[in-house]
């Protein structure tokens, strides 16, 4: 399957990379978080179930999915053009619910 990323999940990215490699001052941790969110990422092409149904852990009628890296949630949906659409990437400690609805 192809993967495809909304402009939003892109900015999660970066903004997330950003906040490391300059706020905590460390570049290569953010490097390596990056590196590992984009691996795990990729592996949804060959199987884009592994990720858990949202609507499995919480009282909502959505078809997003939620893959776990870290503390990063990679928020997706399987599209019916036969592709992995990636939605954000948000620190599970955030409102995550309240950001995405």
């Amino acid at each position: 399957m192809k993967i495809i990323y909304k402009k939003t999940a892109v900015d999660d990215i970066q903004k997330t990379q950003q906040y490391i490699a300059k706020e905590l001052h460390n570049p290569k941790a953010a490097k390596n978080l990056t590196a590992r969110i984009l691996r795990e990422i990729s592996q949804l092409s060959q199987n884009p179930h592994m990720g858990v149904p949202l609507n499995s852990k919480y009282d909502v009628d959505t078809d997003i999915r939620i893959l776990i890296v870290a503390k990063q949630l990679i928020f997706y949906r399987i599209v019916e053009s036969g592709c992995v659409e990636i939605l954000r990437v948000l620190d599970g400690r955030q409102d995550y619910l309240a950001i995405l609805f």
